[in-house]
Parts: C-alpha cells; structure tokens; sequence
C-alpha cells in the first residue's frame, strides 16, 4: 500500500514508501488517496476518506467497501472471479479481462458505476437483501438509488475520487531585449521645431491694432561691489513706455549752482525746568523747645 498526494500522477510517487497488505487488512485513506497494489499486477484507488477490506480465496481476489470510492484498474485471469461486496451489492468480476472502474456508495445508499479508459467487460450487481440482478455493460455508467435494481438510472453525475486541485501557476513573460544603445560620439544638436514662415508684407487682420505691445519677463541681478565696464551694457528702447528713462540711456546733467545758500539752522528750545518744592527744614530738639517758650511768653 502506497501513499499518495492529489496533485501528483502515479508514476511521479515516491518509491519504497510502501507497506505489505496481509489478507484480512482493512485500508483507509485519510485527505489524500491511497494505492493499493496487487503482487499479480494492477492496483485498487482508495479515494480520500474511504475504507477498503482485503482478503483472498482459492478463486480470486474479495474486496469489501463502506461509505465512500475506490477506483479498481487490474486485470482478472480466465477462470478466476473476483467479488466486490458494498453495503447493498455483490459485484462480481468474470475473467479474462481487464477491469478499470469508478466505485462509489453514499451515506443514503446511492450506489454509482462508472466504467473508465480501458474496461474492457461489464459487471454483474447482485442484491444482499434481495433477488433482483442486473449486468451492467462495459461502457454504461449506471446509478442505483438507496442500492436497488429496480429504480437504476444512467449516472450523469461524477463517481468515484474526486478530481486533485489544480495549480496555479503564474506564467512569467519573457522579458523584452535591451535596446541597443547607439555608438557614442558627439551629441547632435537639438533639432529646432519647425514653425511656419509668416509673411511681414501681408497686410494685418481687421480686428488686430497696428501697434505691437510686447511683454518680456528676465531677471535683474544688481551686485554694488561690481565695477561697470562702459559699453558692456546693451541699450534697450521701448517707445510704448513713456517718460521712461532706463540705466543704459545718458540723460540730460542736472546742473546744481556753485555756492549753495547754507542750511538754515532753527534755534533749539530747551523745555523749562520744572519748579521742586520747598524742603522743610529740620528742627532739633533745643529747637523746638525754644520756640514752645517763645509762644507762651508772646501770648
């Protein structure tokens, strides 16, 4: 018995993880199938979730299946017959042939049949509680509710392990080759854009003025420690601008007379200071008794 994983195929499996199976085991399979193989050759599916009995007898190989699946894929020999028991069925295998089918019984009996690529024979159900028979043909999938014959149906669902989870895989593009880089050399010069040629004599449109207003915005740097060297300076002239005198034009001199009349100085008023009061003045002890005495005998 091997272990196996969902997204893995059979021939991609670990080997020699395996366990021998004595007649008399009971298999079950956990959240991934397990694989049972056959010393004649083939192999049984246990699907996840699912239990599987096996034991032998002088004519072939019994299996015995609860609730749950299994997928069977071996070959029967002439003369040999093997028994698949369920909850509610006999199956029986007939050989020469080769058997690959989908087995599956649910938890309210549905019992499902689905033969697979590369079965070549159909399989004889047998009700346990019951007489009723019923040979189903090599390629004739079949459902029989709550395991009886007589209310059988072509399977239109799916039957047997489920199918593995599919990976994703994020495809990476290929990456664009690197432009090649042009030989280095001197660069060339900006190519100009291109504007259209306008004509000076054409005459100006009916609602444009005759007189030219332009705007020109440059920045003014004044450094004082900086000597001016004289005709270094362009001259600029704008007529629209009237009564303007710039620094590069050499106005008219003003002439100042040669003896300026002096500054007249006004006279400095001074506030008036302001009156203290008068201090009293301190009078000792001999003082004040002489004048006690003066004013008694003045009385």
């Amino acid at each position: 018995m091997f272990v196996t994983t969902p997204d893995a195929p059979a021939a991609e499996q670990p080997a020699g993880t395996g366990m021998a199976v004595l007649a008399g085991s009971e298999l079950s399979a956990g959240m991934a199938p397990a694989v049972l193989r056959l010393n004649r050759g083939g192999q049984v599916r246990i699907c996840p979730r699912s239990q599987l009995s096996v034991n032998t007898d002088a004519n072939g190989v019994m299996l015995g299946m609860g609730v749950g699946a299994a997928e069977l894929d071996y070959g029967v020999a002439a003369g040999t017959t093997d028994v698949v028991f369920t909850p509610d069925f006999e199956i029986r295998l007939a050989g020469p042939a080769h058997y690959h089918f989908a087995l599956g019984v649910s938890a309210n009996g549905n019992t499902c049949f689905k033969p697979l690529l590369g079965n070549t024979s159909g399989v004889v159900f047998s009700e346990l509680l019951g007489q009723e028979i019923f040979g189903a043909g090599a390629e004739e999938p079949t459902l029989f509710p709550e395991g009886k014959v007589t209310g059988r149906t072509a399977l239109t669902d799916s039957c047997g392990c489920p199918a593995p989870p599919r990976v994703k895989q994020v495809a990476l593009e290929p990456k664009a080759p690197e432009a090649q880089k042009p030989p280095e050399g001197p660069a060339a010069p900006p190519k100009e854009a291109s504007s259209p040629a306008r004509d000076v004599t054409a005459p100006a449109h009916a609602g444009q003025s005759e007189e030219t207003h332009v705007e020109v915005e440059t920045p003014f740097v004044f450094s004082g420690g900086a000597s001016v060297v004289p005709g270094t300076l362009a001259k600029i002239q704008f007529s629209s601008l009237p009564n303007t005198v710039l620094v590069q034009e050499d106005p008219e001199p003003i002439v100042l007379p040669e003896n300026p009349p002096p500054p007249v100085e006004q006279a400095k008023t001074e506030p008036a200071p302001m009156p203290t009061p008068p201090q009293k003045e301190k009078k000792g002890f001999m003082a004040r008794l002489k004048g006690f005495f003066g004013g008694l005998f003045h009385r």
